[in-house]
């Protein structure tokens, strides 16, 4: 059979004076003019330099004067790898500490001289409180639930169809890489993989992924203003012991972190009412990058990064044109919130937290609205998960209603619900996946 030639299309972003930025395809002789002139450049600066070989050194050798790889992107790539050894030490050390330090103060040093809880108090507190443990979990599972919900209502208003199993499946994806990687912004890549490959193709699903994520965002800094305001003028009576535990580093931690938390959609928004002054704004964030020795290859991520602003604006305007799916996901995202807050909630009362005269509802706004105020807080720290800043501020914050020695296991079953356990089942559940995709995936593809 007679194969056929793939043409691929090499594109640059241009910015009109009169309208927003387009992307416009770059021609063959472009391109070849282009890349004959810095091959003649860099031959001419490494003219002594380039072995003559044939083998596979010689090979890389040639490819790196084709695509540009020049001592200062080899800086760049040597610091990187250094900053993340560095970076990968540090969180070891600081995580690991943090359970050091709360494991000693909970159980050998105590609070104000208290002694350990023993086992026959333990038995009788668990005894009176185990079913919340459960509704700890059912917290969980909503959590996947109202996710998968979600990318069900945004399918729903560009396909007509639902496909909530895949969109589940999406979330619980989405989930795992999003608590592998620092800032929680692993996922979308392969949550759009598993789309396109399971039914939903196209710009659809590069397009769902992105829109849950910035309207999530949305109601999670909504709910933390509300949240700061609360606290601010102490809406919901909490006790003096939690309103003095909150100094104002915290106060001002959270402001800071709901600004960082907002900055993508801002840039989005600004994107899509005024695009010279976002492609501005693009420009010399990047250039900044670059001065710094962070970004290499200024003009190339650039690029990039105005395509996606570009692409990521087209979705928020076209959903926002269907204003009842928008607000229902909108919604959605405020009941994931509210889920993920609920882990704590239930943990606590598992362990015997408990407030004096305060009903069951008004405690759990409490204890909803102190967490969000510490995830705001912590936000912006770089590591997984948050790990470190998130089980430190859980300790320092909820310990003061907890009896000696519980406090630091409440703060475990909190992480491993709030945060191992989405590592674990999505772990489980991508490595089942692919196996079970490649055994239904045919021998032979069509031509």
């Amino acid at each position: 059979m007679k194969k056929t030639k793939q043409k691929y299309s090499v594109n640059r972003i241009e910015i009109d004076g009169n309208s927003e930025p387009k992307i416009v395809e770059v021609t063959d002789s472009e391109i070849a003019e282009q890349q004959q002139n810095e091959l003649n450049n860099e031959n001419s600066k490494n003219n002594d330099k380039v072995p003559e070989k044939k083998n596979s050194e010689g090979k890389q050798l040639a490819m790196s004067l084709i695509f540009g790889i020049n001592e200062e992107d080899k800086f760049i790539n040597r610091r990187q790898k250094v900053f993340k050894r560095i970076f990968t030490a540090v969180f070891i050390v600081f995580v690991v500490g943090v359970l050091a330090w709360t494991f000693y103060r909970d159980f050998f040093s105590g609070k104000s001289g208290d002694a350990i809880t023993s086992f026959s108090e333990l038995i009788n507190i668990f005894s009176k409180t185990w079913y919340f443990l459960i509704f700890a979990i059912l917290s969980l599972g909503f959590c996947y639930f109202f996710k998968g919900l979600k990318l069900s209502v945004v399918c729903r208003s560009m396909t007509k169809k639902f496909h909530f199993k895949t969109c589940l499946e999406t979330g619980i994806i989405g989930y795992y890489y999003n608590n592998i990687t620092p800032l929680a912004v692993g996922g979308q890549p392969f949550e759009i993989y598993h789309l396109s490959k399971h039914g939903v193709h196209g710009g659809v699903a590069s397009s769902m992924p992105i829109i849950t994520f910035f309207l999530n965002q949305f109601a999670f800094v909504a709910m933390g203003i509300v949240s700061l305001i609360f606290f601010k003028h102490n809406t919901l009576n909490l006790p003096k012991e939690f309103t003095s535990l909150f100094p104002e580093v915290i106060y001002v931690m959270a402001i800071i972190g709901l600004v960082c938390c907002l900055f993508m959609p801002t840039l989005v928004v600004t994107f899509s009412l005024l695009p010279r002054v976002g492609a501005k704004l693009v420009h010399f964030i990047i250039f900044l990058g670059a001065k710094l020795k962070i970004v290499k290859n200024p003009e190339k991520t650039n690029y990039k990064t105005l395509k996606t602003v570009i692409h990521n604006s087209r979705c928020i305007k076209k959903f926002s044109k269907t204003p009842v799916s928008f607000f229902l996901t909108i919604l959605l995202s405020v009941a994931e919130w509210a889920a993920t807050c609920s882990i704590a909630y239930f943990t606590l009362r598992f362990f015997g937290f408990d407030l004096e005269n305060v009903n069951g509802i008004t405690e759990w706004l409490q204890i909803t609205q102190m967490c969000l105020i510490l995830y705001a807080a912590i936000s912006f720290i770089p590591t997984p998960g948050n790990s470190g800043a998130a089980d430190l501020s859980f300790y320092a914050l909820f310990q003061v209603k907890l009896m000696a020695g519980l406090a630091f296991s409440a703060m475990v079953v909190w992480r491993i619900l709030s945060f191992y356990s989405f590592i674990i089942i999505g772990f489980i559940f991508t490595t089942l996946k692919k196996k079970s995709d490649a055994k239904h995936q045919p021998l032979y593809e069509e031509i």
